[in-house]
C-alpha cells in the first residue's frame, strides 16, 4: 500500500528501511527523515509522518520472540493475561 504519495514509498519500503537501520549496529536511529534518506529521497508535504511512524515502530515477529526469548516470562505473561 502507498504511504507516502508525494514519494510513492510503499508500507513495505518503508518497513524495510526501517528494518535495515534498526539492524545496523553504526547506523541511525530510524526517524521518519532518517527513513527518507536511507530510501534517497526526502519528505515533502509531511502528511504520511503519522504513518512512517507507526511503521517505524511496528515490531517483526522474530523481534518480538527475541524479547520474549530473552526475558523468559512468557509463560508468567500468558498466565497474568488470562487471569
Amino acid at each position: 500500500m502507498i504511504i507516502c504519495s508525494c514519494n510513492v514509498l510503499s508500507d513495505k519500503q518503508l518497513r524495510k528501511a526501517a528494518e535495515e537501520m534498526r539492524a545496523d549496529p553504526n547506523g541511525k536511529v530510524p526517524t521518519p527523515g532518517a527513513v527518507f534518506r536511507h530510501l534517497g529521497c526526502r519528505p515533502r508535504c509531511g502528511s504520511c509522518f503519522p504513518s512512517v511512524i507507526d511503521i517505524i515502530h511496528e515490531k517483526t515477529s522474530e523481534e518480538t520472540n527475541k524479547v520474549k526469548n530473552e526475558t523468559g516470562c512468557q509463560s508468567e505473561c500468558l498466565k497474568a493475561a488470562a487471569e
